[in-house]
């Protein structure tokens, strides 16, 4: 006995969960990069080609492939999401250290030598912030963080603005 043949309804909310889903994963492919590093996005760039199988599976098995397509979808969305709010958020914070240094070469005539006396506003990101440091030569300082793994460095300096080293 086999089951009935999916309606056009059906279908359409097959493609249409696609078309929502596959230009996410693109994005979040994207981000892994900002995110986990270089290596990491390209496991998910190959990720983003696993939508092939539920594209494929459709002419068999719509139910499953619509399955498939969603379980990758969570697989992949959720957690960079998660990454991409915590660059954000930890990109605010070395924005708020920048200002804080500022103010104190302002106040006291030279950068502060450490963030000891800094008041961070999100804690949540403070595991993140890897390393404050003085740049006597270039007469500034820099601030370096990470946001999925510290292999992926990302760093902020008043002479050389933001900068990041994939892996």
């Amino acid at each position: 006995m086999s089951s009935p043949r999916p309606t056009f309804t059906e279908y359409l909310l097959f493609w249409l969960l696609l078309a929502a889903l596959i230009p996410l994963e693109w994005y979040c492919a994207r981000l892994a990069y900002e995110t986990l590093g270089e290596v990491a996005s390209g496991l998910y760039y190959l990720a983003l080609g696993l939508n092939l199988v539920p594209i494929i599976l459709s002419r068999k098995c719509l139910k499953w492939a619509g399955v498939g397509a969603f379980g990758l979808g969570l697989l992949v969305v959720p957690y960079q999401l998660q990454l991409g709010q915590r660059l954000a958020r930890i990109e605010q914070e070395v924005t708020r250290i920048t200002s804080y240094a500022h103010l104190m070469r302002e106040k006291t005539g030279s950068y502060p030598a450490d963030l000891t006396r800094y008041s961070f506003h999100d804690l949540s990101v403070r595991p993140y912030i890897q390393a404050y440091r003085l740049r006597p030569k270039e007469g500034d300082f820099m601030v370096t963080f990470f946001v999925g793994t510290p292999n992926a460095s990302h760093w902020y300096s008043p002479v050389g603005g933001w900068g990041y080293y994939p892996d």
